[in-house]
């Protein structure tokens, strides 16, 4: 993929003007002559603070994936749309999660989409109740800690997949895909990687229905232990298939 930076022109420039305008709000309005120049290298990195980005003016994959934008070699023929509910916060920023979450998908041309996000407010003696989640992360969740969370901050659409994170579980482990009937949703620890979020998201997708449910190759995203990538992580082509034809997978 093509890095966008200071000398650049063309199209993707000036699509990349156009974000920034819009999302950075109501500056740094930059005119669109889709010429890469200091003005926007200056926006770029505003942009790249604001999403816990490492601010380098460039525009790589992340920051592609946080703006919006589409791989210029792949269109977005799908989204995904994401609930955040919180009752811990997360040992990386949220906004790298995203970033990563967004990255690993847009390479399949899927987009994901920040629905909504709430901390969840929880008095004192019950935070402290949900502090840890006891119990075992299966595909149905019916009852226990898993299901009372999973209950909480309300309904999201069935089309889309609410993301729960949290101080820790019982088991050794930094995530679960297991959520309540018709409730799709995953719960993620504080101490999860970059690509914990994305790893249980793609559990919800591609159901308890597909095989192999883990990967032993490390390249990718569903790998079974929950490791610190530098590379951004893949899924194979049947992975890819199974997700599109989730029904949280939505065709733009």
């Amino acid at each position: 993929m093509a890095l966008l930076s200071v000398g650049s022109r063309g199209p993707e420039v000036g699509t990349l003007q156009r974000e920034l305008n819009r999302q950075l709000f109501p500056s740094p309005n930059l005119i669109v002559d889709s010429i890469f120049g200091p003005l926007t290298q200056k926006a770029v990195k505003a942009f790249q603070t604001r999403e816990g980005l490492t601010p380098d003016g460039i525009v790589g994959p992340l920051t592609r994936a946080a703006l919006g934008m589409p791989n210029p070699d792949k269109a977005f023929t799908h989204k995904i749309r994401l609930h955040f509910r919180s009752i811990s916060l997360t040992d990386i920023p949220f906004n790298t999660i995203l970033a990563n979450t967004q990255v690993v998908y847009a390479q399949f041309g899927i987009k994901v989409e920040f629905a909504s996000g709430m901390s969840l407010l929880l008095d004192p003696a019950k935070a402290k109740s949900l502090e840890q989640i006891d119990g075992s992360c299966t595909w149905k969740v019916t009852t226990g800690e898993f299901a009372e969370l999973l209950q909480l901050g309300g309904r999201v659409p069935a089309t889309d997949i609410a993301v729960f994170f949290v101080d820790r579980f019982s088991e050794s482990i930094n995530g679960c895909g297991g959520h309540l009937k018709d409730r799709p949703a995953c719960i993620v620890a504080k101490a999860g990687s970059k690509f914990c979020t994305a790893h249980e998201v793609c559990h919800v997708l591609l159901t308890p229905s597909f095989a192999p449910v883990h990967i032993t190759d490390p390249n990718n995203l569903m790998h079974p232990v929950d490791v610190n990538r530098t590379k951004t992580p893949g899924l194979t082509a049947a992975q890819v298939t199974q997700v599109k034809a989730s029904s949280q997978c939505l065709t733009i």
